[in-house]
């Protein structure tokens, strides 16, 4: 085992450090907007640090890392669509440099303000469900890897005890200081990640053969392994979705669409999206790598979920392997208390606060929000321990994810965009778009007691293209039957 005593006291320094700057960061905490959006005033350079640390925690290394086990460089092609998706954004504006200047802390809080409470609250609901549900796997990911990379193996004992340490360091910072906590660290976790990336990489190219690595992929896979339109876990489904989701989560996941709220103003916010977008297919395509040569050394058979953590811990030296799980341990740490912090004020300023006749104020909405927080991490340690999922990890949280981007992009395209959406449409799309993805992960509960007539709905690429077409259909449909009994409320954006 690489990992000794010298990479245990890189680790412990490291986290101690971290801990205690989020901690810090509680006294710039003076309001609500502090809390949530870091007061509005994050510029270019941190917001697009803060948002690359964010979307590549121990997880994305891992989903990454399994598909690019699992379909050899066919996977490669998904870092192209994430970036174009950023880019598309940046340069455009597209959604949020119109949510940024409305102001918002929440996309529920858009809803209300362009259609009405109920929509506000039912779409608060199904961005919370959808939200925890994808983040339920991030634990027990992040336990594999380090379990395996650290030694400790994989049993759920084991599992228990990591995933246990992660959750109290994690929430111990992100419910005590916020967006700041979480902007501050965030800087910190880009440098320390990148780095270790690098030395990642660099060793991993120092122990395999790149011509046995593409002998690999065209022994084991064929020509699915460098055509992703012929890959069966691919296909054209599957792209045609993932150019859709692309630009949709990339303006509407509410842990990335924070990162823009929180920027000085909406050319900061639209710059943020640009920075990111011009790394995001190299951050893609290097765990995906990393997962290309582990199938070059262990063959197809291994264990998908663990053959890119073992190949690591494999080649990485003492030392080195200290730094680099201090790394994906400072990207985890971004990735969880975004995540924490954008589900919980969803729970808190859209479901619990609208539920209740007396106004929680700026501190008992603070409050509440550290209480949702513990509740989802809790949540995450024993879903992550017992739940299997019912196919890649990838395709889990990009399926989880249309479960409430597929809805919100109807409305909140439509809402921006479009003045004939109204209440009536709003309320269809966020139904509609919720519905395949649903209906997908209870059925995968149940796959061996479904007939074979009905087993084109436990196709999860079918689920999440789906649901992007029949949201938009019914945002359009819905708002167009109701438009003389259900006039559009209307707002000025120009403000």
């Amino acid at each position: 085992m690489n990992f000794t005593l010298f990479d245990w006291a890189i680790l412990f320094l490291y986290l101690a450090f971290s801990v205690f700057i989020g901690i810090r960061a509680k006294k710039y905490v003076e309001d609500m907007e502090a809390y949530f959006v870091a007061g509005r005033r994050v510029r270019v350079a941190l917001g697009s640090a803060t948002l690359i640390a964010t979307e590549i925690g121990i997880v994305t290394f891992m989903y990454l890392g399994e598909i690019g086990y699992l379909t050899g460089f066919s996977s490669f092609v998904l870092g192209v669509i994430g970036a174009v998706a950023f880019l598309i954004i940046g340069k455009t504006g597209f959604i949020v440099s119109r949510l940024r200047k409305l102001k918002v802390i929440t996309i529920p809080e858009f809803y209300e303000l362009r259609y009405s409470k109920g929509v506000r609250l039912l779409g608060a609901i199904i961005l919370f469900m959808g939200g925890v549900l994808n983040m339920g796997v991030f634990l027990k990911f992040d336990g594999l890897f380090l379990g395996e990379v650290m030694g400790f193996g994989v049993s759920r004992d084991v599992l228990f005890i990591i995933m246990t340490v992660m959750l109290i360091i994690v929430i111990s910072y992100t419910v005590l200081g916020g967006m700041f906590s979480v902007i501050i660290t965030d800087f910190m976790q880009f440098i320390v990640l990148s780095f270790g990336m690098f030395i990642t990489t660099f060793f991993i190219l120092k122990s395999v053969n790149l011509s046995d690595v593409a002998h690999a992929v065209l022994n084991y896979y064929g020509e699915e392994g460098i055509n992703p339109v012929l890959n069966s876990r691919f296909g054209w489904k599957f792209l045609l979705w993932m150019l859709i989701a692309s630009v949709t989560t990339s303006g509407l996941w509410q842990p990335v669409t924070s990162k823009s709220l929180s920027a000085e103003d909406e050319i900061v916010g639209r710059k943020i999206f640009t920075y990111t977008g011009l790394t995001l297919a190299g951050r893609y395509m290097i765990p995906m790598f990393w997962g290309v040569c582990a199938l070059s050394v262990f063959g197809p058979s291994f264990n998908s979920q663990i053959a890119m953590p073992k190949l690591i811990a494999h080649v990485v030296p003492t030392g080195f392997l200290g730094l680099l799980v201090a790394g994906m341990l400072a990207a985890s740490m971004s990735t969880y208390s975004a995540y924490l912090l954008a589900w919980s004020s969803v729970a808190t300023r859209d479901i619990i606060q609208p539920l209740f006749k007396k106004d929680l104020g700026e501190k008992g909405s603070i409050n509440a929000t550290r209480v949702v927080a513990v509740l989802i991490g809790l949540y995450l340690l024993f879903f992550g321990l017992f739940y299997e999922i019912p196919t890649t990890a990838f395709q889990y949280i990009a399926v989880t994810g249309a479960m409430y981007t597929s809805g919100a992009f109807g409305c909140v395209a439509g809402g921006l965009y479009w003045k004939k959406a109204n209440s009536t449409g709003a309320y269809v799309a966020l139904i509609a778009g919720a519905v395949f993805p649903l209906v997908f992960l209870i059925l995968s509960l149940f796959k061996n007691f479904i007939p074979e007539t009905l087993h084109f709905l436990l196709d999860v690429n079918l689920s999440g293209f789906l649901s992007f077409i029949l949201a938009s259909i019914g945002m359009v449909v819905g708002s167009i039957l109701s438009g003389k009994t259900n006039p559009p409320k209307e707002i000025n954006f120009e403000k």
